[in-house]
């Protein structure tokens, strides 16, 4: 009986650690694991190619590895990249729950409308609400005034909670808030992400740095912990207004797994420097680094930049000449560089960024490797010859006209009709494209394969759309090599011109695959 007894503990044991392995449970001897040179990957929710190909880079090209690198360095793009979903847009909502600006009502106008084109340009059929962008901005800044003389005066520590109830209740705030969130969107598709990214910053105005980590830090640890949701926002019936009634909707939930952080640290541990390049704004990206627990295991970062007052507080103006990223200290704090990106840190403007910031540490040479999911990642994870691998993680809606598919398909035809693994592909003058799935439900996790299952999805899926089917199947009959591929598909061009029936491309110039060679 007690021979049974210890052999059924055993056995309960044994499959307890097995289920431990997958969840994250054994995380600590992983961990104390990976502070170890030439350690690799050993989570069982990796991608098996995606993986492989990772170690394979380390045990290559990392310091112990059996053709190091001279200083090597990876980049990593931040939003549905090292975390999931958007840090910028998760931080937009929370700003916006708790009315943290430092904008006064007088000024709200003028900042909102700073950077924005054909302002009395009627935009009724995109489909967001009636009029101009100059209406939709006359509308929330009379909410803002309602909500300042009810409410305010406003901060950038926001209102208190005990208030919040209250205010949210109060139809000035559904107004305020729903067409604050749909203008952003509403931007961005009809100017561009170029005018977008840099015009929500501008709702920092008026803030310091810190006050905007902070107030960030706060809204990553409410949103780590719930499960992925879409909320949606509707201004109210009872007021009147140029624009009408306009509905948004929001992910909330925001995550970086546990495999991010074995990633980040074993590439550390390997001798090869994390960077992290991002379209968010400095102060969020530096705040999800700490609160996530990337900080000891990241050499520095890029994202964007805004001009500041003498009193150091952010204005409405983007700083493309002297915005600086930060290095990432130590003992925990960050210290600012003094080496200017001389660039929006999103696009082309990623290279110019990694060129001016972070190469002259490294002897004017690029990464190594490159980690992304779009369009905005795209040229920094094809341009650099020194690029010998990019993880790609599959969001699996990205169409024929986004960065992030057409690399998907890429991936996919190197792996399944070229039959590329790291060795085979960097032999043969190429980068290695993979792709990592994930799940976007619960608390959001990656998993092992190549699909996500996407939110509110039980299915997996590889690409969402016919035409990547269709594209992917052009690579194959034509047996197009991974530089055709890049410089000829992601240029814009009309279905009817390109051999398709659909629209390809993303991009109106491109600098070329390896260009930097």
């Amino acid at each position: 009986m007690k021979y049974r007894r210890k052999a059924l503990l055993f056995l309960i044991l044994i499959i307890y650690m097995l289920m431990a392995a997958d969840c994250g449970m054994l995380q600590a001897y992983a961990s104390d694991r990976l502070h170890e040179p030439g350690v690799l990957l050993v989570r069982r929710d990796w991608a098996d190619d995606v993986k492989q190909s990772i170690n394979d880079l380390m045990a290559t090209y990392g310091n112990t590895g059996t053709a190091p690198a001279e200083s090597p360095y990876a980049v990593f793009d931040f939003d549905n990249t090292s975390c999931i979903f958007d840090v910028e847009e998760q931080l937009a909502v929370y700003q916006l729950e708790g009315m943290a600006f430092a904008i006064q009502p007088g000024e709200l106008k003028k900042v909102l409308l700073t950077g924005l084109a054909d302002e009395d340009r009627d935009l009724t059929d995109f489909g967001y609400g009636r009029g101009s962008l100059n209406d939709w901005i006359d509308d929330i800044s009379v909410a803002y005034g309602k909500l300042w003389e009810e409410y305010g005066p406003f901060s950038a520590g926001g209102v208190d909670h005990a208030k919040r109830t209250e205010m949210h209740a109060d139809p000035f705030w559904k107004e305020f808030s729903a067409k604050m969130r749909a203008l952003y969107s509403l931007i961005y598709d009809v100017q561009s992400a170029d005018i977008a990214y840099p015009w929500v910053t501008y709702w920092f105005t008026g803030m310091t740095e810190e006050e905007i980590y902070d107030l960030a830090r706060e809204a990553f640890a409410i949103y780590k912990d719930v499960d992925t949701s879409v909320i949606t926002w509707t201004s109210p019936e009872t007021i009147q207004s140029k624009t009408g009634i306009v509905s948004c909707e929001w992910t909330s939930g925001i995550q970086v797994t546990e495999n991010i952080r074995e990633l980040w640290c074993a590439l550390d541990a390997n001798g090869i420097d994390v960077w992290v390049c991002s379209a968010s704004c400095t102060a969020a990206v530096r705040a999800a680094i700490d609160l996530f627990g990337l900080h000891e295991y990241c050499t520095g970062m890029l994202a964007m930049t805004n001009r500041k007052d003498s009193s150091g507080k952010y204005t409405a103006a983007y700083d493309a000449e002297d915005g600086c990223g930060f290095y990432a200290n130590q003992d925990g704090s960050w210290t600012r560089m003094d080496r200017p990106t001389r660039a929006q840190t999103q696009g082309a403007g990623k290279v110019t960024a990694i060129v001016n910031a972070i190469s002259p540490e490294y002897n004017q040479k690029g990464p190594i490797a490159g980690f992304m999911d779009s369009t905005g990642d795209f040229n920094f994870c094809t341009e650099f010859e020194t690029l010998r691998l990019v993880v790609c993680f599959n969001r699996a809606n990205r169409k024929v006209t986004d960065g992030g598919g057409l690399i998907a398909e890429l991936a996919i035809y190197q792996k399944d009709t070229l039959g590329y693994d790291l060795k085979k592909a960097n032999e043969s003058g190429d980068t290695l494209y993979v792709l990592q799935g994930r799940d976007e439900n619960g608390q959001r996790t990656l998993r092992n394969s190549n699909c996500t299952i996407l939110l509110g999805s039980e299915e997996e899926t590889l690409f969402r759309n016919a035409d990547n089917d269709v594209q992917l199947q052009k690579m194959i009959d034509e047996k197009m090599t991974t530089e055709d591929i890049l410089n000829r598909w992601s240029l814009r061009s009309a279905g009817g011109e390109n051999g398709f029936e659909f629209d390809v491309g993303f991009l109106t110039e491109y600098a070329g695959y390896h260009s930097h060679r």
